[in-house]
């Protein structure tokens, strides 16, 4: 028996879509809607028939899933929405309240609601997706699946920050991750591709605007380098990453700025664009280095640098390496940041890749190393939206 699964990841200003037929994985159909509340939002939807932009405005999320709904229809994608068996809703922020997806009741709602605090920019429209999808597919099971339920497994001591401790127990601050259903995609598909000893020990450098590495034993994360917000860990495209915090109250003394415009600075324009003054568009970054651009060049140092940190701690609490991965935009199609990275860590472990398929890398598994590599370095096409489908198949059926 087979079933369509229609994917939504409500962002703070995008809605990106799948349908998928499972358990064959066929996507359907695909698109987004972007740029939501500017006067250049946009539509996109492609299938085998179809592949059309339009530029439409998008005053707000509900007019935009509306009119992803009502294009399912008018593409014949669907010809009656009790087609939908099951809708799987990305949401950024679980908490401590789940570890794994669930199917959404009132309870479950509720929960996601009040974890809002957690992430003001995306659980509100992840949240709102479902609002709205719930009343337009009533037949349709619902299902949440959580960025952070992937990173449930670390334990205490690696997930406590070393503040009062009535802090954890009265408010639950603590480090819970994010990029986990990507990490889980990438688990499963190491497993799939490579088999189980190549995957016992695996780092997974997700490296997008936004960007983490996550430690993974035996298919469970053991650490991973964002924390109680997608602010910490790596220098990311915008965002600074781990710094001294006593630098937020230093900038808004110096710069007479409140606290949230210093973090608001902390996590638009800061990362690679506040070192570059220029782009957090790694291929710019990447030609203005060779053109002899030395604020880009030190961007780039910067971002290399805080990722082999994580890397190298990693790998002694992992006790070795057997994969390190490579994905998202920046992971899947940059060769000279995978390369730099893989130069930095020869001197201390037995690891390297080929030139050639570094550079010419495909597919959607390609496996990058050298013969004399003792390590697999792998680049692997992400994809969250299929992680979400299967996990609202699960639950379903």
């Amino acid at each position: 028996m087979t079933n369509k699964i229609l994917v939504m990841n409500s962002g703070s200003s995008s809605i990106k879509y799948q349908l998928v037929e499972m358990p064959s994985e066929k996507i359907l159909v695909k698109g987004m809607v972007d740029a939501i509340g500017t006067d250049h939002s946009s539509f996109s939807l492609v299938n085998d028939k179809n592949k059309l932009k339009e530029s439409l405005l998008f005053s707000n999320h509900e007019e935009g899933l509306k009119y992803i709904i009502n294009s399912l229809l008018k593409y014949h994608v669907i010809s009656d929405y009790c087609e939908i068996d099951g809708c799987g809703h990305r949401v950024a922020h679980g908490g401590e309240n789940f570890n794994q997806s669930v199917l959404i009741s009132d309870d479950v709602e509720r929960e996601i609601d009040q974890l809002g605090i957690l992430a003001p920019m995306h659980n509100p429209m992840n949240l709102l997706g479902y609002q709205i999808l719930k009343d337009i597919l009533p037949n349709a099971k619902h299902v949440a699946v959580f960025d952070t339920s992937f990173h449930q497994t670390i334990s205490k001591d690696f997930y406590t920050y070393p503040i009062s401790y009535h802090y954890y127990t009265e408010d639950h601050i603590r480090k819970y991750g994010f990029h986990g259903t990507s990490c889980k995609y990438i688990t499963l598909k190491v497993n799939e591709t490579l088999g189980y000893e190549a995957s016992r020990r695996l780092i997974i450098c997700h490296l997008g605007n936004g960007a983490s590495i996550t430690a993974v034993r035996d298919g469970k994360s053991i650490d991973t380098s964002m924390g109680l917000t997608p602010l910490g860990g790596i220098a990311m495209g915008t965002r600074c990453g781990n710094i001294d915090p006593s630098i937020i109250e230093y900038i808004s003394q110096l710069k007479h700025k409140s606290v949230t415009e210093v973090l608001a600075e902390l996590n638009y324009q800061s990362g690679l664009l506040g070192l570059s003054e220029n782009s957090y568009d790694m291929r710019i970054l990447c030609e203005s280095m060779h053109t002899g651009n030395k604020k880009a060049k030190l961007a780039i140092d910067v971002y290399i640098k805080r990722i082999v940190d994580y890397i190298g701690s990693y790998y002694m609490h992992l006790g070795g390496l057997d994969t390190l991965v490579f994905t998202a935009g920046i992971g899947e199609n940059s060769f000279e940041i995978r390369k730099m990275v893989v130069d930095r860590l020869k001197g201390a472990v037995n690891i390297d890749i080929d030139e050639d398929k570094n550079k010419k890398c495909s597919k959607e598994v390609e496996n990058i190393s050298s013969s004399h590599s003792t390590i697999n370095v792998c680049v692997i096409k992400t994809n969250e939206e299929m992680m979400i489908a299967k996990d609202t198949y699960r639950l379903i059926c």
